[in-house]
């Protein structure tokens, strides 16, 4: 069986928006390493999706603001800066004032006119190349930002070359087939983030092409979910989704039971520091992670332990080999019947410590010490499993909801 691979915005993108998802508005923080599975699984069923993501509009909003740039072909000194401004104008005219108005989903809606750091472009960028709304360069690489900025500066007088050499004015325009230009694209006025049944037909096709990264000839879980009702899921393996699932239903089934796994381990690294603080630095706690981790386990602890962990391990690929061992040990102990954590102290000491070094709350030593001093037992979430961005692919797929 191939093993997955990676799909990135860039390290430093994919680093801030899982963390800011699964760390502060999750409440918990991958210390161990489970953010590996979360980020794998997610990459392979919904191809080109980002924990950033809000509505599947912009996936036309920016191709169009490029269409616009090459259309109006401004003096070609600063074609980046020129995208920005169309940009942040776009934001303004998304933010929605009137009495009842709606900023959901507006990315940037709560600081503007302030510019944001990870605008639409950034956020979206893997999705319009994964999707096909915007092309390949000729040897099949995707374009960069960057790079969509030379090319649109590009002239017959001046002509630029990309990291290969080729001329950007030899190179056929990368953006094609698109739907129309809203009838008010070219005005002041407001606009929304609600798409018009045609450009919903344009959209469902687009990512009902999209294939499985690992078998190209197979339609990705995402394609086959495009037009369905989802509200009634609360995870992506609950049983209406795994009905439509097709040749994904047995990789699907695995991913549940490894977020199931994930929320015991987590519950486990919560509860090994509450009970460290306890008795090994002698500051009474409140048991609050104690008892999560005994309700994780009454909730999820039959899911996770019906997991084939060697199928699971191979189908993840080269893992970390202190996340390796936490993995087959917290299964064990789960299968095992276990309740005590602190059994597990080992295994997750090292696995945190491979990732944090000196941050780690669990080593046994001065800086294990300083670090439980400042973890506080009522501000570290309660653990949950991992949601492979199941929240997001929900948002974005509603907007497609009933298209045939």
């Amino acid at each position: 069986m191939s093993s997955f691979g990676f799909t990135f915005l860039s390290r430093k993108a994919l680093g801030q928006a899982e963390q800011a998802m699964l760390g502060g508005a999750a409440g918990v923080r991958d210390e161990v390493g489970f953010l590996i599975i979360h980020q794998r699984y997610a990459d392979h069923f919904f191809p080109g999706t980002s924990v950033l993501h809000t509505r599947l509009r912009y996936a036309l909003l920016l191709p169009w603001l490029y269409q616009s740039l090459r259309e109006k072909r401004p003096a070609p000194k600063d074609f980046a800066k020129a995208f920005i401004d169309l940009e942040h104008d776009l934001t303004g005219r998304l933010q929605f004032t009137e009495e009842g108005g709606e900023k959901d989903g507006v990315i940037g809606g709560e600081v503007y006119p302030r510019p944001i750091s990870q605008p639409p472009a950034y956020v979206y960028w893997t999705a319009l190349a994964r999707w096909g709304l915007i092309g390949t360069r000729p040897e099949g690489r995707p374009w960069s930002r960057a790079d969509m900025a030379k090319l649109l500066a590009a002239t017959a007088k001046r002509s630029l070359q990309d990291d290969d050499g080729k001329p950007f004015d030899t190179v056929t325009w990368p953006i094609a087939g698109m739907a129309d230009f809203p009838a008010d694209w070219d005005g002041k006025g407001k606009m929304t983030l609600d798409l018009t049944k045609s450009e919903q037909k344009f959209l469902a096709r687009k990512l009902r092409a999209v294939r499985s990264p690992i078998d190209p000839a197979q339609p990705s879980l995402l394609s086959r979910l495009v037009g369905k009702p989802l509200d009634g899921a609360d995870h992506c393996w609950e049983d209406m989704i795994l009905a439509v699932a097709g040749q994904e239903e047995s990789v699907l089934r695995r991913a549940g039971q490894a977020a199931a796994l994930s929320a015991i381990g987590r519950a486990i690294y919560a509860a090994q520091v509450e009970t460290l603080k306890e008795v090994r630095d002698k500051k009474p706690q409140p048991n609050l992670h104690r008892t999560d981790l005994q309700e994780a386990i009454l909730q999820w602890g039959k899911q996770a332990a019906s997991l084939d962990i060697p199928l699971f391990l191979e189908e993840m690929g080269r893992l970390p080999p202190a996340v390796e061992t936490v993995l087959k040990e917290s299964w064990s102990w789960v299968r095992s019947g276990g309740r005590d954590p602190m059994i597990l102290l080992d295994a997750y000491t090292r696995a945190e410590t491979s990732r944090k070094g000196d941050r780690a709350r669990l080593a046994n030593n001065q800086f294990g010490v300083d670090r439980r001093v400042e973890w506080q037992a009522a501000r570290h979430g309660k653990a949950e499993p991992l949601h492979y961005r199941w929240g997001n692919v929900k948002r974005l797929l509603r907007d497609l909801e009933g298209v045939a």
